[in-house]
Formats: structure tokens, C-alpha cells, sequence
């Protein structure tokens, strides 16, 4: 734009010049010019002036132009990078979760009980995930849950709703921790409030009370004994990715009951180990997990009129493997140290499958059954002779959509609490689930 002025300026001087040359310094032998024609020409010079000065006007306006739209195109490009860089911070942060509904009746209890009854569940999980670099992840997990279920009125080693009654209609933090991955992504540390049973004895078939069994003997081993959620820490290290690790975890326990973890931090300690072989057989995904706990509590027991101090450790075995598209398969097996006699189970062991995509048009639906059974601790039964109570859980899943099915259930429990003379009881009802 300077040159362009200097030009326009370069080029009113020469057209001065020229013309002064021409009319005022006549070569000698032309004459003498008329003052008429020297008037003319000193006109023609004003108005070319006149010309050049409007130029130079609408060069420098043109000029401010470009000043004013550089600017506005700086300050553009400047809420483009705040709106980028804004952008990229909730780009981190995701927010996810989960509504449960469940209606449940039974039937077979007697009436000299608590007789047949209905019963209503409502849950819902808020999950906030907030991802500051690549290898560190901060997670918030509230939940809510209203409704009791049928085990606040009928007694079971296996447990019937496994997502009934724990928070007591409140809103509780569920999970609160900060996990980092480290060492090319070959271990994985844990710390803050957690969850054990999300990282011992797993099961990719019998592991979410909201998508599949829905009894607690199910979704985890009866003997795991794993405590409410609580601080504690745990790590992972891939030994082999995608096929061999080892995992283990310590946390507090809350043994007054009274709904504080960190009272009594560590004083009390809950420890875990698993580990996991996750092979491709003829190409179909499966996990073999062989897992050990010890529970440090040391609950206090009178026996023979002494107080004495024991701790509890057990382990015990877990593995689903797809066997076709179409069909999955899972088992778990678990014991305690029988001399223990703090805890109502001694061993446990459950079976079962999912079928999917087997009627036409539903590839998304799934069936599942399951069995088990629970073997108590004689001192809970009061009986000489104790028989192992049973479960049966069967199950159909149908989708609406990904995110949002329907499950009809029906569950059967025979020898409750380890007494073959107990009644049957059956549990059926419908489970509504919607994820976001």
C-alpha cells in the first residue's frame, strides 16, 4: 500500500515537471507563448493535481479498509482460537450413566411369614470422566437407588436383586478415584474410592445386574466377600498385552457399620490379587482368571467362651469364552478357609450361557440361564446337616434399542439357607434399562 502511494506521488511530480518543461521552457526560436495558453495549461495542471489528490484519498481509504478488515479478521481468528482451545477442554470431560427400573413379585412364601409380595426398584448411575492428558483419567461415579427388593423380606445366601436397596433412596458417591496408565501402557494404577468386584473375579457374561442376572450369587462368588465400596488402591500390569496380567488391590473396610471407610483407614484391610489369561481360542474371544482374597477385619467370635481373632482368605476361579456368534459360556468357583466361621458361605460355584441372535430379525436380544449353588457355613444353619442352597436365574433381553431394553426374568431358590425342609421360592418380574 506505501508503494502504491509513493507511486501515485512519483507520478504527480513527473506530470508537473513535464508540463512545466513544456509550457514555461521552450526550447529558443519557438516564440513566445500567448498568456492565454499558459493559463489553459496551468489549468490542466490544477485539475490533473485535483485528479491525483482524489486518487491518493481513495488509495489511503482503501487503506484504512484493509486496516479495519485485518483487525476484525485478527480478533476473529482470536475467538476462533479461545473457541478452539474451549473446545478442546470439554473434549475431555464425557458424562455418562444409566436408569434402572425394576418390578419383581414372588411367590411361595408363606403366608405365616412375610407372604407372597410385589416389589419396586429405581436406580440410576451419573458417571463424569474428566481426561486431562492422554494417561490420567479422573472419574466421579453418583448413584441413587429407592426400593428394597425381596431379599429385605426373604433370607438367601445367593441374594435375589443385586441392585436393590444400597444407598437407601439417597444419592451416594459411588466411586471417586484418579487412574493413571504408565510404562507403555502396561500398568495401570488406581487410587481413591473403589470398587474391588470391578476388577476381581470378572465375568463378560455374568457381571451387570442391569443388562444380565440379576441375582447377586451371579454377578459375583458368593465367598468373594468383597466389602462396600471404600478408598483404596489398585494396580494392573500387562505382562503380555492383550493376553497375561496380573492385578491387585488393598482397601478399608467399614466393620463398625457406621458409614464411614476412612475412620479407620487401612486399619482394617481388604486385599485382592487375580490373575488373567485373555485368549483367542480358534478365534473366539475368552478370559481365564484365577483369583485369591484376604480379609484382614479380624472380625471377633466367641467360641468355647474365648474371643478369638480370625482374618479370612479364600480364592477361586472365573472364565466366560465365547463358543460361536451366537453363544457364550461362563463358570466361577469359589472357597474359603473352612475353619473361618466369621461368614454365612463356605464355597460356591455357578454355571451358565447367552444365546443371541436366534430369532430372526432380533440379532440384538439375548437369552441367558444360569445355575448355582451355595454351600453355608454350619454355624448360620443351625442344623446338623446342612444342604447346599440353589439357584436358578433364566433371562430374555430385548433391545429397543442399543442403549435401551427390556428383560423378563424368572429366578427359583430351593433349599434356602442350607435347610432342605425351607420352601421353594420363585421371583419373576421385568427389568427396564436406558443408557447414556
Amino acid at each position: 500500500m506505501r508503494a502504491l502511494i509513493r507511486f501515485v506521488r512519483w507520478k504527480g511530480a513527473v506530470s508537473l515537471v513535464v508540463l512545466l518543461a513544456a509550457g514555461l521552457w521552450l526550447p529558443a526560436g519557438a516564440g513566445a507563448q500567448p498568456a492565454i495558453s499558459l493559463e489553459k495549461k496551468i489549468e490542466a495542471l490544477e485539475r490533473q493535481l485535483n485528479s491525483l489528490k482524489k486518487e491518493l484519498q481513495a488509495v489511503r481509504s482503501e487503506q484504512r479498509a484493509q486496516k479495519a478488515k485485518a483487525a476484525s479478521q485478527a480478533k476473529e481468528i482470536g475467538s476462533i482460537k479461545d473457541l478452539k482451545k474451549s473446545v478442546e477442554e470439554l473434549s475431555k470431560i464425557s458424562i455418562s450413566g444409566g436408569v434402572t427400573g425394576i418390578v419383581e413379585g414372588t411367590s411361595g412364601v408363606k403366608s405365616s411369614q412375610t407372604g407372597d409380595d410385589t416389589f419396586a426398584v429405581g436406580s440410576f448411575d451419573l458417571v463424569f470422566e474428566y481426561k486431562p492428558k492422554d494417561n490420567i483419567l479422573f472419574v466421579l461415579d453418583l448413584e441413587g437407588i429407592g426400593g428394597d427388593g425381596p431379599d429385605s423380606l426373604i433370607s438367601t445366601l445367593s441374594g435375589l436383586n443385586d441392585d436393590a436397596g444400597s444407598t437407601e433412596d439417597n444419592v451416594t458417591v459411588l466411586e471417586a478415584y484418579i487412574e493413571a496408565v504408565l510404562f507403555q501402557d502396561r500398568f495401570t494404577v488406581t487410587a481413591g474410592k473403589i470398587d474391588m468386584t470391578n476388577y476381581v473375579d470378572g465375568n463378560a457374561l455374568a457381571g451387570d445386574e442391569t443388562s444380565q442376572f440379576l441375582a447377586t450369587a451371579f454377578v459375583n462368588n458368593a465367598v468373594l466377600s468383597a466389602p462396600d465400596n471404600a478408598p483404596g488402591v489398585r494396580g494392573r500390569f500387562d505382562l503380555v498385552p492383550d493376553l497375561l496380567y496380573v492385578e491387585a488391590g488393598v482397601m478399608s473396610q467399614d466393620v463398625d457399620a457406621n458409614g464411614r471407610t476412612s475412620d479407620r483407614l487401612f486399619n482394617d484391610v481388604y486385599g485382592a490379587v487375580e490373575v488373567g489369561v485373555t485368549p483367542k481360542l480358534f478365534g473366539r474371544q475368552g478370559a481365564y482368571r484365577v483369583w485369591g482374597f484376604l480379609d484382614g477385619a479380624g472380625r471377633e467370635v466367641r467360641r468355647s467362651g474365648k474371643v478369638e481373632d480370625f482374618t479370612a482368605s479364600g480364592g477361586g476361579v472365573s472364565f466366560d469364552q465365547e463358543i460361536a456368534d451366537w453363544l457364550g459360556v461362563f463358570f466361577r468357583f469359589g472357597a474359603r478357609d473352612s475353619s473361618n466361621l466369621n461368614y454365612n458361605t463356605n464355597s460356591a460355584w455357578s454355571a451358565g450361557a447367552e444365546l443371541s441372535g436366534f430369532i430372526p430379525g432380533r440379532g440384538n436380544d439375548a437369552l441367558g440361564g444360569a445355575y448355582g449353588e451355595v454351600k453355608p457355613a454350619k454355624r448360620d444353619s443351625g442344623l446338623t446337616s446342612v444342604s447346599n442352597e440353589r439357584l436358578f436365574e433364566i433371562y430374555y433381553r430385548y433391545n429397543f434399542a442399543e442403549d435401551f431394553h427390556l428383560t423378563a426374568f424368572v429366578q427359583n431358590v430351593t433349599n434356602r439357607l442350607g435347610n432342605s425342609r425351607a420352601d421353594d421360592i420363585t421371583a419373576f418380574g421385568l427389568r427396564l434399562q436406558l443408557n447414556f
